[in-house]
């Protein structure tokens, strides 16, 4: 099982790399539940950090939604990425209706494949109403992770849900686990068979290693 961080710092990918995290999901504006990072913090953070770089790509906070204009701006944030020496974006687009949308779901899988980027869906998945049909559709879309709390606030509230994913996906697609994750409830995650577990690190703007230092013991 691998363990990602969350950071949006240049001292989080310093963390990730001292406590050898498997994964960094490298955002800005935590506070906004993460943003896209500018081009000099992603080059930063892959230059420091061995393990896989994968860089958000949601341009508003406002919901999953978005325009031509804003899809275009991913399009080009993804080239972004890709020049900063990512491994992998993430991002997830729902319709009005709260369904996985397809069209622009695949133009953005497209652009991502073409530059040989691995591509995590994440969690505008868990706002999705029928989350059986939409990790199906997900799984079609040719998507490699999927980050999800099990449609709940936190992955422990939404562990039974996320045994329900893990065996319905059958290995055809990653299940990450994240929001809330902490030494508490790490292990019982751990068991779930999900592929690996997330973690913010620097949400205040501090590294917490205590909190990372915890959760490793925890798993290992």
């Amino acid at each position: 099982m691998k363990v990602e961080f969350c950071i949006s710092t240049f001292e989080g990918a310093l963390a990730a790399e001292k406590w050898k995290a498997d994964r960094i999901e490298l955002c800005s504006d935590l506070d906004k539940d993460g943003l896209t990072p500018t081009l000099s913090l992603i080059k930063s953070c892959t230059g420091i950090f061995n393990g896989e770089t994968h860089v958000m790509i949601r341009p508003h906070n406002n919901g999953f939604i978005y325009t031509e204009q804003e899809i275009e701006v991913m399009i080009d944030q993804i080239k972004m990425a890709k020049k900063a020496n990512a491994f992998g974006v993430v991002f997830g687009v729902l319709n009005q209706q709260n369904k996985i949308d397809i069209t622009t779901n695949q133009i953005l899988i497209k652009e991502a494949k073409k530059l040989n980027l691995t591509c995590t869906f994440h969690r505008a998945f868990d706002f999705c109403k029928e989350p059986i049909k939409s990790l199906e559709e997900i799984i079609t879309l040719q998507f490699d992770w999927l980050l999800t709390s099990g449609q709940q606030n936190t992955a422990i509230e939404g562990i039974d849900f996320i045994k329900k994913m893990i065996k319905i996906s059958n290995q055809r697609i990653n299940i990450l686990a994240g929001s809330g994750v902490d030494a508490i409830n790490a292990k019982s995650l751990s068991k779930t068979g999900v592929n690996a577990l997330h973690f913010t690190v620097d949400k205040t703007g501090k590294v917490d290693e205590h909190k990372i230092d915890s959760i490793k013991r925890i798993i290992q």
